[in-house]
């Protein structure tokens, strides 16, 4: 089957999409002390070093942050969110998911960015799957944690294989695409056939370079 799969944060977008559900979330008063919290910790973790890939512990956070919280309670805000995603494509990416379509091919988000964002942005994009990191709920609240390890590195791998074989397809990557911004990215870059490193930031840059990956757009 032909398939393109897109990471998310500085890959279909210049920035996060949580840049963009953040300020909806401050404007609709929800939680704005967690929200002064999250900033404060993101803006120490930038000012400590630049190289951490925000992925490695604002998953975790964020899910605290929404503790509690009914999905209902924010699903607008995501939906908002969302729709300023799909607006703020890159114009080189939006071309690329036009050319997959037009081939037949499924286009899937496959992100660390948490699943009440994560859905709503590929439903805004029409893509036919999501694979996200999942925030834990039980009886109507978020937990405050993740349910599973964050859909980054290898695990977008591990899950990419594992959505194939619930729907009863080959385990064949030969045939799919993967466009992402960063060296945590690799595993997926390289087992499918058509790496292409969008915006890449050094690390993953000098293995493109080096492996013959496709390089779309100006390196950061």
């Amino acid at each position: 089957m032909a398939l393109a799969l897109f990471d998310l944060d500085r890959t279909l977008i210049d920035g996060y999409a949580y840049g963009r559900l953040m300020p909806v979330l401050w404007r609709r008063g929800v939680r704005r002390i967690g929200i002064g919290r999250l900033i404060a910790r993101l803006a120490a973790a930038r000012a400590l070093t630049r190289r951490t890939p925000l992925s490695s512990w604002w998953p975790e956070a964020f899910a605290a942050y929404l503790a509690r919280l009914a999905p209902e309670e924010v699903a607008e805000a995501c939906a908002v969110a969302a729709a300023a995603v799909a607006e703020g494509l890159r114009p080189e990416l939006r071309a690329e998911c036009d050319g997959h379509r037009a081939d037949g091919a499924e286009l899937w988000l496959v992100t660390a960015t948490v699943h009440p964002l994560a859905e709503p942005v590929a439903t805004a994009l029409g893509f036919e799957e999501c694979i996200a990191t999942r925030i834990a709920v039980a009886h109507g609240q978020f937990r405050g944690e993740l349910d599973g390890p964050v859909c980054r590195g290898a695990e977008k791998l591990a899950r990419v294989r594992a959505r194939l074989a619930q729907r009863g397809l080959p385990d064949d990557l030969s045939d799919v695409s993967y466009y992402a911004d960063g060296a945590e990215d690799l595993p997926l870059l390289a087992a499918v056939g058509r790496p292409v490193a969008v915006c890449p930031e050094a690390g993953l840059l000098e293995v493109a370079r080096a492996r013959g990956f496709r390089i779309l757009g100006s390196p950061r």
